[in-house]
């Protein structure tokens, strides 16, 4: 079946806002909070390619669909796919698809884009997933990275970082199966311990962190306030922790083309 990837996020928002159901269950009222991490690996002479892990604890909680977004603006390294992880995998969802853009040029915008989106079920049939959660962390999507030999060559023990990324409203949600509720960000953290933002107007402000009524598009701190309508009859809740990762240089002397 050929998909149009230029209308899967007004198909992903009609999906979260138009199924309303009297199921319902505790994703958005649990005060565990979700939790996104990408894997921060190491690479160099020996190792150039490797997979890195985006990693999804639900807290136990059911999901159906998650669309996230990621950034980097290192030229030392490259993504160059991403893969179903094991929760998609697994449990035999539907949908997954992905997409990537590379810097035009555009302020504050990261070099290189990835959009990851997947659905439980992309269409109501007769078709189920076997499952919406697992009760451990759990791989949602797999980077494949590649660093640049050459470059990273003049940068040793550098971190190039991997972020979540936000210019939209939809980007780094997750809803629940009823799909009557959108999940979006509480707390995003950088690679850097310091590097820390707490975007949820109302919950206890961490010192040192961005309140989210100073944040807007385009964004790696999160949803800005404005994602959330107050008045709206199912309007986001804010439970999401994110965790940048990235790319580690590591041993960038080959000693197997040294001459004896």
């Amino acid at each position: 079946m050929h998909i149009n990837r230029k209308v899967v996020p007004t198909v992903f928002l009609f999906l979260l806002s138009g199924f309303v159901s009297a199921q319902t269950d505790s994703l958005s009222k649990s005060p565990a909070y979700p939790n996104f991490s990408i894997e921060t690996g190491t690479l160099g002479a020996y190792k150039s390619v490797d997979t890195l892990d985006i990693m999804l604890s639900t807290a136990g909680y059911p999901i159906a669909g998650v669309d996230l977004k990621i950034g980097l603006d290192s030229y030392a390294m490259e993504i160059l796919e991403v893969l179903r992880g094991e929760l998609p995998d697994s449990c035999e969802w539907e949908f997954f698809d992905t997409k990537s853009s590379i810097d035009q040029g555009k302020e504050g915008y990261p070099r290189s884009i990835w959009q990851v989106i997947m659905l439980a079920e992309f269409m109501p049939d007769s078709v189920r997933p076997t499952c919406h959660s697992f009760n451990r962390p759990v791989s949602i999507a797999r980077l494949v990275v590649m660093l640049n030999t050459d470059r990273a060559r003049i940068m040793p023990d550098t971190l190039f970082p991997i972020y979540f990324f936000w210019e939209d409203c939809s980007d780094n949600t997750v809803t629940n199966i009823s799909g009557d509720s959108l999940i979006m960000s509480l707390v995003v953290d950088g690679v850097a311990s310091t590097d820390s933002f707490s975007v949820g107007a109302g919950h206890v402000q961490p010192a040192g962190t961005t309140p989210a009524r100073y944040i807007s598009f385009p964004s790696r701190l999160g949803a800005p306030d404005a994602c959330i309508n107050p008045k709206a009859r199912n309007k986001p809740t804010r439970r999401l922790v994110f965790q940048s990762g990235g790319v580690k240089v590591g041993n960038m002397i080959d000693t197997t083309s040294t001459k004896q």
